[in-house]
């Protein structure tokens, strides 16, 4: 896409440095931030320079990061630095259909506003940081959210870690940087079935009927009231054991908010809806409108360019947070399998290596899109500077070794009347273990679809574990990842090179995630039976 030729700019204020041999900096910029990027030559050419590609995508639809929509897709763009009272940068389009929309702006500006999704966790973590610093961070949830205390001695974590969170171990921080290990999502937004993913038919997906007490208890029209979603939602399986690594939550922000309205004592801020539809980018009544309740902290909020650009330079130049606390925040708190990927709280968090010296610059972001609004909040702290894009139109823990003796192999039902099977392999040149055959009453599971949405799927341990009530066979964790290798990936510095970790527990059956996985082993060390437990049946091994 063609905005993200605006990362150009940033390319251009790295310091470069030419050595014979490399250097051994400490972590951090190699110069103080620019103060003067207004009049800096070296600016103002990369300035010319994205101007001449985003007046040529325009024109043309064409960039050298693939097709841009110059007939649908509208944008307010925004580069500052905290050094200079005016913007560095400002580029407005409107698209030809927004001219004959029926309701809000026919012309965007900096006032104009969007929706902008996940974005708004960012905004729910900054709103809990200026209430009370990181005070409670370290605090567990049960402390403030007298359901969870509830579901914590009700829905024993420890005694059933694979089907139940450990909700006393969980912190605030742990929420706000997406290390809680809790699901994804409830009802509207993963639940198959639910209206933002339609399922006419269950069984022609191989997904069994579920019984009243698995379905959703609001996934049919309306967000959820807070006492259905608790009583629904601590239902859900845990993804990952507490503060094991990131996976994305939408609930997790949710609850953040929960938590601070109990410890403030107010509401928390109803920054989501506008006064009125004039100043909105609206491209589709039926999502502009769409009120997420409940859930708006996590995805529910609207914004115009001017105002993302005032609540960035406040984050820069600390004038809602007293400088350590935004050192503090500005952190990686968890890493991704790629090495210049990590998250924050709940910062996106990209390391660039510069040439030719291979120096590190650390770009702190936020995404949020919802269907026809995409939302880029970017900030460079070692520069001192921000830019804001509005559009609507773990290592594997056994050796491979012990893994192939352990895992790999066939599971057959023990209905011989079910032709439904499972194969398990290693591959020591891939990660995880890879799943080459998989039918579920004679449906090819790894056809994609809205159940399956890749063909090729594996499997990575989670670290949830438990004692077969009765025996000494162990249920081990696992979830899939489907991915389509086929398809070649986007390049590009903000390219979403490796984003699995975004998609675990995204969709799920009757609180049973289509990712989940509980392979069955025995006291000899070897798999005994495989449960994609979605499907509520075990394969037993055969081979």
């Amino acid at each position: 896409m063609v905005l993200l030729k605006t990362f150009s700019v940033v390319g251009a204020l790295l310091p470069l440095a030419i050595q014979a041999k490399p250097n051994c900096p400490l972590l951090g910029p190699d110069f103080p931030a620019p103060k003067s990027l207004s009049s800096s030559p070296t600016f103002q050419a990369a300035i010319a320079n994205l101007t001449e590609l985003l007046t040529a995508a325009q024109t043309s639809g064409n960039t050298s990061y693939g097709p841009f929509d110059a007939v649908n897709t509208s944008y307010s763009l925004e580069f500052f630095s905290i050094h200079d009272p005016s913007p560095l940068f400002t580029s407005h389009y409107s698209t030809p259909s927004l001219a004959k929309a029926k309701y809000g702006v026919k012309t965007v500006d900096s006032e104009s506003v969007y929706r902008i999704g996940s974005v708004t966790k960012l905004l729910t973590v900054y709103t809990a940081l200026a209430q009370c610093g990181f005070l409670h961070f370290n605090e567990p949830i049960t402390k403030f959210i007298p359901e969870l205390q509830q579901a914590a001695q009700t829905l024993n974590g420890t005694a059933n870690p694979l089907d139940n969170p450990s909700w006393d171990e969980i912190t605030l921080g742990e929420l706000a940087s997406q290390q809680s290990g809790i699901g994804r999502d409830y009802a509207a937004f993963g639940e198959l079935g639910s209206p933002l993913r339609p399922l006419a038919n269950p069984a022609a997906l191989g997904l069994p009927p579920l019984n009243s007490s698995e379905a959703a208890l609001c996934a049919g029209g309306s967000f959820c009231t807070r006492e259905q979603f608790f009583k629904g939602f601590t239902q859900r399986h845990p993804v990952y054991t507490p503060a094991t690594g990131a996976v994305y939550s939408n609930v997790a922000f949710q609850l953040l908010a929960h938590a601070m309205e109990n410890i403030s004592g107010k509401a928390f801020p109803e920054l989501s809806v506008p006064k009125d539809n004039s100043t909105g980018v609206i491209i589709d009544t039926t999502i502009w409108n769409l009120d997420f309740g409940d859930e708006i902290p996590a995805g529910g909020m609207y914004s115009a360019l001017s105002d993302l650009t005032a609540i960035s330079r406040s984050i820069l130049s600390s004038s809602l947070l007293v400088p350590a606390q935004t050192r503090r925040w500005m952190k990686p708190l968890a890493f991704m399998s790629g090495p210049d990927y990590a998250v924050g709280a709940p910062w996106e968090i990209r390391r660039i290596h510069t040439a030719p010296n291979s120096r590190i610059v650390d770009i702190y972001t936020k995404t949020g899109n919802l269907p026809g609004y995409d939302t880029l909040l970017v900030l460079v702290p070692s520069l001192d500077i921000g830019f804001k894009v509005l559009t609507a139109g773990m290592n594997t823990l056994l050796p491979i070794e012990e893994a192939t003796a352990t895992y790999a192999g066939t599971y057959t039902s023990s209905n011989t009347s079910l032709n439904s099977s499972i194969t398990l392999t290693i591959d020591d040149t891939k990660p995880g273990i890879g799943v080459t055959s998989w039918i579920s009453n004679s449906t090819n599971m790894l056809t994609p679809s809205s159940f399956v949405p890749g063909s090729s799927v594996r499997l990575y341990p989670t670290g949830l574990s438990r004692t077969v009530k009765g025996s000494t066979d162990i249920e081990v964790g696992f979830r899939a990842v489907f991915e389509n290798l086929g398809s070649d990936g986007v390049g590009g510095t903000f390219s979403t090179s490796c984003q699995t970790w975004g998609q675990a527990d995204a969709v799920y059956w009757g609180m049973v995630g289509s990712d989940e996985f509980v392979v069955r082993v025995g006291s000899d060390g070897k798999a005994k039976g495989v449960s994609p437990r979605e499907l509520r049946a075990e394969l037993i091994r055969s081979t």
